[in-house]
């Protein structure tokens, strides 16, 4: 892994690795489990495909809070994953897209950061909360499926 440089980017290298360590134990479990439903939960949790789904979903939504506190593009594709190796992909992608979100502001001092406000639909953040937010996310997520594969061994 190449680091990237400043604040910007040792959070940005922290989310890397948080999907890293998510995918390593994505690659673990056969798809026969990462489609398996369990209707008693919320929908975003019902299954380890849709906890993923909801991961990458909000990834884009991360990035597009940024996105429009900085005034540029964003986008916010339609995914729909339905198996281990498609969900891989589709978290490589959502990270790219992060990346080029802050390629030219890794630099940015902390100050900068602290007074980039965001509000989101559930609260106000900093540029740097946000980002530590949005590692915690996958943290959380990443330990919601390792139950839930514990559970079906």
């Amino acid at each position: 892994m190449q680091y990237k440089p400043g604040a910007i980017g040792a959070l940005t290298d922290e989310y890397q690795k948080a999907l890293n360590e998510l995918k390593a134990v994505l690659e673990t479990i056969p798809n026969e489990l990462f489609l398996k439903t369990d209707f008693h939960l919320d929908l975003d949790f019902q299954s380890i495909r849709n906890i993923t789904n909801h991961i990458v979903h909000s990834g884009y939504t991360y990035s597009n809070y940024a996105r429009t506190s900085f005034g540029t593009e964003k986008t916010n594709p339609f995914i729909e994953i339905n198996s281990v190796k498609e969900a891989i992909e589709e978290l490589d992608k959502m990270f790219l897209y992060k990346v080029k979100t802050f390629e030219d502001k890794w630099l940015m001092s902390d100050d900068e950061m602290m007074s980039t406000i965001i509000k989101t639909s559930w609260t106000t953040y900093d540029l740097e909360a946000l980002l530590e937010h949005s590692i915690v996310h996958i943290l959380r997520h990443r330990l919601q499926i390792q139950k839930r594969i514990t559970l079906h061994n």
